[in-house]
């Protein structure tokens, strides 16, 4: 993992676990990795995993099984979709508005480059290995 500055560890194992539900590398109901071996291939310490995956239980992302792990819940997709959406507009959202009007950007010239950026990652994905897009 690449740790950031500033932001707690423990968050950073749980945007880890998200991640990989967003990406569906995990699904509803799959079993975690034991702890052991989250704290390796985060490295970081096992007491900041458990902090991480107790904030993930909060939010009904996992659930614990005594003696058995954790696992994603039923609907871990769709709460953690709901969780990080919520967190891009209440967290990240105030700071772009805020250098858009310093920057004297509108709608439009966001709907315009997050159009140019999708074609372009569009153009990348579809080209051969090794080719320019």
């Amino acid at each position: 993992m690449n740790f950031k500055p500033n932001y707690p560890i423990y968050l950073q194992v749980a945007d880890f676990i998200t991640g990989k539900v967003l990406r569906e590398e995990w699904r509803d109901g799959d079993r975690l990795p034991a702890l052991k071996d989250l704290a390796v291939t985060t490295s970081v310490n096992p007491n900041t995993v458990i902090k991480g995956l107790g904030y993930l239980v909060d939010n009904n992302i996992l659930t614990t099984q005594r003696g058995v792990g954790y696992f994603l819940t039923a609907n871990a997709r769709a709460t953690t979709l709901e969780l990080k959406r919520r967190q891009f507009v209440d967290e990240v959202l105030p700071g772009v508005f805020s250098s858009m009007d310093l920057l004297g950007l509108g709608l439009y010239d966001l709907t315009r480059i997050y159009e140019e950026r999708r074609e372009h990652a569009h153009a990348s994905a579809a080209s051969p290995a090794g080719s320019a897009p």
